[in-house]
């Protein structure tokens, strides 16, 4: 019991310090301040979008193969190694570089935090419990950075780059006393990392519940990426000032924490399906409403999309791990999340030029529609348990 308790202590603080991230807020100021064009800042993004996605299914087989403790330890020190690199960069080709280690350091992470913590844990309710705890323990660290990071940039605008290599060494120094119940007897070697690729990747696409849950979760980072992109105009456009976002964002993050913090809670008491149904239509509801009824009141329904959206993460993320051969865990939960990705930037790419000929508010409506076509198709063909 005071093993579990100092694990579960330690993803907390993992989980918070990683979304501690000073630079998250000022990653564009930070690169207009070094001269950068829109279309380079944009090349970047596209570079580490891109490297991502090839990154995740070998980084997701390595963790299986050596063990995820070791592979998340690895992630966080190029994060830390990341953070230095690009606070200390002058030219496009330095920040082109240092991208490449970010999305190998994040890599690294992603897919192994949630299979070792499903595999150290052995109880689906409490690893529901604990992720969606860790979740808001994330958002929180993320709320924080956006009020500490532009008062960083403000003093010096590499600052918030440089600094934030702190509370990464900290959340390293946080999984040193995670400690896994896995013994991994296989040895890495290269015909051992690509059979692992292969196998996971097979195992992805014919479990029919792990493909469900990769399809909810696509959608899921679908809609949280393109209207990341636009809740802010959307502000500005009902007729609030930047200022006031000051009060407005730190309540949106409050709500997705809340909601990641009772996920489980709800999910019980409601059962399962009823949650998947409940927050797929809200969700869709919810985003409808803001775009038809799009005023300064309506603002509001805000929170309850921010709440679904940190109520969704770990539902989905528990029924997926059900169904997942421990050996293969870290690299289909990766395969998942390289699908996912990859359709949320196809969304967010086509949905970005549409924009310009439709606005913002059209779109938040035109979201809200798809999320209820492919949010009530996708209930319909939730496999049933055998």
């Amino acid at each position: 019991m005071v093993r579990l308790n100092r694990n579960i202590i330690a993803y907390y603080a993992f989980n918070f310090l990683i979304g501690f991230y000073l630079a998250n807020g000022t990653t564009v100021l930070f690169e207009q301040r070094l001269g950068l064009s829109y279309s380079q800042i944009f090349t970047l993004d596209a570079v580490y979008m891109l490297m991502f996605i090839l990154f995740e299914i070998p980084s997701g087989a390595i963790a299986d193969l050596v063990g995820r403790k070791k592979t998340i330890l690895a992630g966080i020190a190029l994060l830390c190694l990341g953070a230095l690199a690009t606070g200390n960069a002058h030219t496009f080709f330095q920040l082109f570089l240092t991208f490449f280690i970010w999305a190998f350091g994040f890599s690294l992470i992603s897919g192994s935090s949630e299979a070792m913590l499903y595999d150290t844990l052995h109880d689906e309710k409490l690893y529901h419990r604990v992720f969606g705890r860790a979740w808001s323990f994330s958002i929180i660290g993320m709320a924080l950075s956006g009020v500490v990071g532009p008062l960083l940039f403000e003093q010096y605008f590499r600052l918030p780059y440089l600094l934030s290599a702190i509370p990464f060494a900290a959340a390293l120094v946080a999984m040193l006393f995670f400690k896994e119940s896995i013994i991994y007897k296989k040895r890495f070697s290269f015909n051992n990392h690509w059979h692992q690729m292969k196998e996971g990747t097979r195992l992805a696409f014919s479990n029919r519940f792990v493909l469900w849950s990769m399809a909810a979760l696509s959608l899921v980072f679908a809609v949280g990426y393109t209207f990341t992109s636009a809740y802010q105009p959307y502000l500005i456009i009902v007729g609030f000032s930047v200022a006031q976002f000051s009060f407005i964002l730190p309540i949106m993050f409050t709500m997705e924490a809340v909601g990641g913090g009772w996920s489980q809670k709800l999910t019980t008491f409601f059962g399962e399906r009823a949650a998947f149904w409940f927050s797929f239509l809200l969700i869709g509801l919810s985003l409808l409403v803001l775009g038809v009824y799009a005023s300064k009141t309506v603002a509001s329904v805000l929170f309850l999309y921010s709440f679904l959206q940190g109520f969704l993460r770990p539902l989905v993320s528990t029924y997926a791990n059900r169904y997942i051969d421990s050996n293969f865990r870290a690299t289909i939960v990766s395969v998942q999340g390289m699908v996912s990705t990859i359709t949320a930037s196809a969304i967010l790419f086509s949905f970005g030029f549409l924009t310009d000929r439709i606005g913002v508010v059209a779109l938040t409506t035109l979201i809200g529609v798809m999320v209820l076509v492919a949010g009530i198709i996708l209930l319909l063909l939730k496999p049933k348990n055998s």
